[in-house]
């Protein structure tokens, strides 16, 4: 069957030239063919010269996701397969990707997979769909997902629908894991992404070095992710803020022992008299759309003047950004200049990203959303 082509405007194939995997409303000149919703298109520029295909969405700004370059033709079936075998396989071996049975299998444009996250929870997956494409194509990545991981049971979730069973067993409530000698509880069919944050697995392995003998407060601590971690490592306090009941109850049975806030973290933060000498601050993002950029920013910078605020003399304090449109630099500044605002001489002591089976393709640095700063406080307050 002839794919339908979408024809770039003169100049704008450069970039997928370069493999960059999107091709954005912008940059269409014109659709020949009339192709549906999820459908695969071939790309071509203004001169006519094939430069990759892709799944189109006619609706969404990134209008074609491209999966593969250049002028050859591509059978779907035989690429989904490869694709996602690829990704199983290097995390298999990988070393830095030991000691856990949660993962993430596959990430979206890193793996060649636009539109579509795998993530291994114990004996159970949970696949993330994003595009149409992709949600048309969930029995078949169903079909090699059981194939491959012998799976007990797949839980399907899609943009603006409810989560479904897309194979095998439903997910027990909640999934047990190990993440490194730290269990986790987790809710695979209800809970936030697709039910925990396995992005912060190494930042968790962090917190716990640094945990020995504190006072720990995590805040947006959702599940206890943190909590937890800060318990292992030997904490001697743990204060966990969340608004979220939900999460709450199985923070509760994560991390028991620590004292739970339900309750804003903001107002937390100005009513608190305490200090801590390890905190952790982990918020939603708060740029989902690059125009939100400058009130995040301001958000950004509240927040963490008041957590810098709460910081002990000596204290060390992880603070994070996971909106992908505020980058790295300007994420530092205004931390700085939070500290400054605050009164608190900081240390960056590194520098932190989600882990590596969350790869970027450094074709695509839009996909890297996950920014953080290991920071020394030091001073009083002003």
């Amino acid at each position: 069957m002839k794919l339908a082509s979408v024809v770039l405007r003169p100049g704008r194939e450069r970039s997928v030239g370069l493999g960059h995997p999107w091709v954005l409303s912008g940059s269409v000149e014109r659709v020949e063919g009339d192709p549906a919703p999820g459908d695969v298109v071939q790309v071509r520029s203004a001169a006519g010269t094939r430069l990759g295909t892709g799944d189109w969405d006619p609706v969404a700004q990134i209008r074609v996701r491209l999966f593969a370059f250049g002028k050859d033709e591509i059978d779907e079936e035989a690429w989904l397969d490869s694709a996602i075998s690829r990704a199983l396989g290097w995390r298999a071996a990988h070393p830095l990707l030991q000691g856990t049975d949660g993962l993430r299998l596959a990430h979206a444009e890193a793996d060649g997979l636009p539109g579509l996250t795998i993530d291994r929870y114990a004996d159970w997956l949970s696949v993330r769909v994003g595009t149409p494409a992709m949600l048309r194509r969930a029995p078949k990545i169903a079909a090699i997902l059981i194939a491959k991981t012998g799976a007990r049971g797949i839980w399907l979730r899609a943009e603006g629908a409810p989560g479904a069973l897309l194979a095998g067993e439903v997910p027990a409530e909640p999934v047990a894991i190990d993440e490194r000698g730290r269990r986790y509880r987790v809710d695979l069919r209800h809970g936030q992404k697709t039910g925990f944050y396995l992005d912060q697995r190494d930042a968790r392995d962090l917190f716990a070095r640094l945990a020995k003998g504190t006072r720990t407060l995590d805040l947006f601590a959702h599940t206890g992710g943190f909590a937890r971690a800060a318990q292992d490592g030997g904490a001697a306090e743990v204060v966990a803020v969340e608004s979220s009941e939900q999460a709450a109850r199985l923070l509760e049975q994560n991390a028991p022992g620590c004292q739970v806030v339900l309750g804003d973290v903001n107002e937390f933060l100005r009513r608190e008299s305490r200090s801590f000498d390890l905190i952790s601050v982990d918020p939603p993002p708060f740029a989902k759309r690059k125009r939100d950029v400058d009130a995040a920013c301001r958000a950004y910078k509240d927040l963490n003047l008041h957590a810098l605020r709460r910081a002990a003399d000596g204290a060390h304090l992880l603070t994070f950004t996971c909106s992908h449109h505020v980058e790295s630099e300007l994420f530092r500044k205004v931390v700085f200049s939070a500290a400054h605002d605050a009164g608190r001489e900081v240390q960056l002591l590194a520098l932190l990203a989600a882990p590596p089976d969350h790869p970027v393709s450094l074709r695509h640095p839009q996909g890297e959303y996950l920014k953080g700063l290991l920071l020394r406080v030091s001073g009083a307050p002003s």
